[in-house]
């Protein structure tokens, strides 16, 4: 009956143990010399990424420590894909019925084309357990579905009325080519919010990969840098560029691979 006892309250006091350590009051980080064991359980962090080429997205990640050194999560992003051959104009012209300046355009673009990213993956650490302010390595991907959204970019172009400064705004047609990468024609960008009415959608998948760069790994405070590659399939026509003997060498692609500098700023507890 004793011995009974004793292997009871020994196994109590290794359970009490275990779940002490897996949660730690703010700043209050402890390193065991083997430098194991659960420090925090949850971490969410708000991401701000560049990827080529000059892509911008924003988003977050809320994960699950299932170990100390490896956590599974599912993220949320939205952002821009670009054309590799987008390149602005700036023709700084002056309509002199309303006095306003031209904006920027991309000659050859015609559409826009933005990705909303739902993500599930995994982040696991290669180096060490890192005491504060140092930096543990390793490496992360994740996969979903992503939803493209899809929008005709406008043009403001001179209307062709002799002796008249009228501008109207255009989109590309299919049957409009010539007249829409008209240079001598071309007054600037649209307003953003033109052809917001005409939105399309289109469905796809996406996948990510990248090494991991955590700074202070196990404060309370997350801070990480990501460097890796992406890639988003999209179904259905989502061309961004106009493909025409106007604009040599362009073509469209539905598969999108672009670089990546990732940064998180978030919290653990």
């Amino acid at each position: 009956m004793i011995r009974t006892l004793f292997i009871l309250t020994v196994c109590f006091l290794i359970t009490a143990s275990a779940s002490a350590q897996q949660r730690l009051p703010g700043n209050s980080n402890i390193y065991g010399a083997t430098g194991k064991g659960l420090v925090y359980d949850n971490e969410m962090s708000f991401n701000f990424s560049l990827a080529t080429p000059r892509n911008f997205l924003i988003g977050m990640r809320s994960g699950k420590l299932v170990s100390f050194d490896e956590m599974k999560y599912w993220s949320l992003s939205f952002g821009d894909l670009r054309h590799s051959r987008e390149r602005r104009e700036n023709p700084d012209r002056i309509n002199l019925l309303t006095n306003r300046v031209s904006r920027a355009y991309v000659y050859g673009k015609q559409n826009q084309l933005y990705a909303l990213r739902f993500g599930f993956g995994k982040r696991k650490y290669l180096s060490e357990k890192a005491r504060q302010r140092g930096v543990a390595i390793g490496y992360s991907y994740e996969f979903g579905p992503t939803l493209g959204i899809l929008k005709p970019y406008y043009l403001e172009v001179d209307a062709g009325e002799p002796g008249n400064n009228r501008i109207i705004d255009i989109r590309h047609t299919g049957i409009n080519t010539a007249e829409f990468l008209n240079q001598d024609r071309i007054f600037g960008a649209s307003a953003w919010t033109q052809g917001v009415d005409e939105i399309s959608i289109r469905p796809g998948v996406h996948l990510k990969a990248a090494a991991h760069f955590a700074f202070g790994a196990y404060d309370e405070m997350a801070k990480s840098l990501e460097a890796g590659l992406s890639a988003d399939f999209l179904l259905g026509n989502a061309d961004i560029m106009i493909e025409s003997d106007l604009t040599p060498g362009i073509s469209n692609s539905p598969l999108h691979i672009n670089l990546f500098i990732n940064v998180q700023l978030g919290k653990r507890w």
